[in-house]
C-alpha cells in the first residue's frame, strides 16, 4: 500500500527533527510548519505524537534490517559474515545514524513516560540480537557470540559519535579479527 505523500512529509520531517534535537523538544507545530502540512493532515494520519513516533521507529528498524540483509554474506563462512556485519551497521552510521541511536533517544526520553515507545527500543535491540542469532545458527556457532557482536555494533553507534568514522572502523575490525568463533 502506498503511503500519501503528506503522509511520507511528515514522517521524513519529524524524523528528522527528533532525531536532531530529541522527542520532548519537538511539538506538533513545529513538525507540521516544517513540512507543509495543515493540523488535520497530520491527525488524519496519526492520532498523537506518540502514535507518529511509533511509526517512524517502525519505519527506521525495517530500513536497518533490509539494509542488513542487503549487505550481509551468510555464504562465505563465519568471518566474512562477521565483516559483513561490521561493514554494513558501518554504511547505517554513516547514512542514517549521524547523531546515536534514535530507538535508546525513544527509551530514555519516556520510559516510566509511554512504555510502549520505550519498549519498542528493547524489542528492536532483542530482535537484532535474534537476527544475529538466526544467522550465526548456519555455522553452528554459540549463542554468546550474537551478544558480542551486537555489544561490537553498539560501541560503533556510540562511538561515531565521538571519534572520526575511519578511527571506530578500524577499531571495529581490529576487534572482529580478535572474536572467537
Amino acid at each position: 500500500m502506498k503511503k500519501s505523500k503528506k503522509k511520507e512529509d511528515i514522517i521524513n520531517t519529524a524524523q528528522n527533527l527528533f532525531y536532531q534535537h530529541g522527542f520532548h523538544a519537538i511539538g506538533i507545530k513545529n513538525i507540521l510548519e516544517q513540512a507543509g502540512v495543515a493540523t488535520m493532515t497530520m491527525y488524519y494520519h496519526f492520532k498523537s505524537k506518540e502514535e507518529l513516533i511509533k511509526e517512524i521507529l517502525l519505519q527506521r528498524e525495517d530500513k536497518y534490517f533490509q539494509l542488513l540483509e542487503a549487505r550481509i554474506h551468510k555464504e562465505k563462512g563465519i568471518e566474512h559474515y562477521i565483516y559483513s556485519l561490521i561493514e554494513a551497521h558501518l554504511e547505517w552510521m554513516e547514512k542514517e545514524g549521524y547523531n546515536g541511536c534514535l530507538f535508546l533517544r525513544a527509551k530514555q526520553e519516556y520510559e516510566g513516560v509511554n512504555e510502549e515507545i520505550a519498549s519498542l527500543s528493547k524489542e528492536h535491540k532483542t530482535r537484532l540480537i535474534h537476527k544475529i542469532e538466526q544467522d550465526l545458527t548456519l555455522f553452528g556457532s554459540p549463542k554468546p557470540l550474537s551478544v558480542q557482536l551486537a555489544v561490537v555494533l553498539e560501541g560503533i553507534t556510540s562511538m561515531v559519535q565521538i571519534l572520526e568514522l575511519e578511527q571506530v572502523k578500524a577499531s571495529a575490525f581490529a576487534l572482529a579479527k580478535n572474536i572467537q568463533v
